[in-house]
């Protein structure tokens, strides 16, 4: 019989880890306990200690879906529809151009004909991606690269569309603009302060809260689990810069940080049978394909597999698809035993988590806020 905890317990030892730490948590749509497992350390240096449960994680991606719910309780409030324009409450986007082609320093655009909306941001369909994620973002880039980069979100992410809202599929800044939305619906409230309000406190945690600018809280230091990248050899080397961290802005793309019992807590509220953050009605949303079969959005999506393909495992083109707040899986994946309907996604941290409203489990698992992907620009 396969010994997961013995895999765990190879893969963290301090000698020769192959990861230097994992949290595992799974609980059940009551919120009970279904596995739990910390192993390894919380840094790779010689005096590391064991890794806890009270260790401070960076979400980096993971923190979309955080964001994902806050916008859905906007939609809920009646302050906005999932499908009418944001342009009122994004001006930044009313005269935005899709950008078609980049010769050197020339870019050349077409004019947009659709605005942006809720649906969109929630989807990935916005038209809005990272340099790291389109070659034509990547090639603008590198053209600006001599300009000075703000770390305010509505200047560090004031990219053009690659393509009309709701004609294509891409992984970008959709729900950092969307943490500007919640923020002006509420009369300039930070992304902070809403979700500890409206989020963490609904879900009975208490502080100290997930934080954005971890990096101005020095009392995080001690609990910080330090980051590592994997060299081409295969070996691990301690990475403490403040990735995913911007001490100017809060991020709703990638900036928060929280323990996994935190964010396991969100994860459990959303498919108990009575949710606090949002109505079943929306969470069954959430659940529903947003990508039309065939379409060039769901090619699009297939086509970035490597954004995705950590969490989703190896399933079938045709069983794969995007909801309100992640990558879901409309079909099985026999493979690695993941039943179908299973809502994902994770962060560059190697932090995962899985939705079943089917088998009512939700899983977090942080393979080491561990081993970082290296690149991009500070989100993923």
């Amino acid at each position: 019989m396969f010994d997961f905890d013995a895999l765990l317990a190879d893969y963290t030892a301090k000698e020769n880890p192959k990861v230097h730490g994992v949290i595992c948590k799974c609980v059940d749509k009551n919120g009970n306990e279904i596995y739990n497992k910390i192993a390894g350390y919380n840094s790779l240096a010689a005096d590391a200690t064991p890794l806890h449960e009270s260790a401070v994680l960076k979400l980096a991606s993971a923190t979309k879906l955080i964001t994902s719910i806050a916008l859905l309780q906007c939609v809920e409030k009646g302050l906005i529809t999932l499908d009418s324009p944001l342009t009122e409450i994004l001006p930044e986007f009313a005269d935005v151009q899709i950008l078609t082609d980049v010769s050197g320093s020339d870019f050349t655009f077409e004019p947009n004909k659709t605005a942006i909306t809720a649906r969109h941001l929630l989807a990935h369909t916005s038209g809005l991606g990272y340099p790291f994620t389109n070659q034509l973002l990547g090639r603008r880039a590198q053209a600006r690269k001599h300009l000075k980069p703000s770390l305010r979100v509505t200047e560090k992410y004031s990219y053009p569309l690659v393509f009309e809202p709701g004609r294509g599929w891409l992984y970008g800044c959709s729900l950092d603009w969307a943490g500007v939305v919640v923020s002006r619906l509420h009369d300039g409230m930070s992304l902070e302060e809403y979700m500890i309000e409206n989020i963490w406190k609904n879900v009975g945690v208490s502080a100290p809260f997930p934080r954005f600018n971890i990096s101005t809280h020095p009392e995080y230091n001690a609990r910080i689990m330090h980051g590592a990248v994997q060299t081409s050899d295969g070996r691990l080397e301690p990475c403490d810069s403040w990735a995913f961290d911007n001490p100017e802005d809060q991020e709703g793309g990638s900036g928060l940080s929280s323990t996994a019992k935190d964010f396991l807590a969100v994860l459990a509220d959303l498919i108990s049978e009575a949710p606090t953050l949002l109505k079943p009605e929306t969470i069954s949303e959430m659940f529903t394909p947003q990508l039309v079969p065939g379409s060039a959005s769901a090619q699009m999506l297939l086509e970035l597999r490597p954004a995705w393909a950590t969490v989703a495992g190896p399933v079938a083109d045709d069983a794969v698809n995007h909801g309100l707040g992640g990558i879901l899986c409309t079909g099985p994946v026999p493979e690695i035993g993941q039943p179908a309907n299973v809502l994902a996604w994770g962060g560059a941290t190697n932090i995962a988590w899985w939705l079943s409203r089917d088998w009512v489990l939700r899983v977090f698992c942080d393979a080491a806020g561990s081993v970082w992907e290296s690149g991009g620009d500070g989100a993923g």
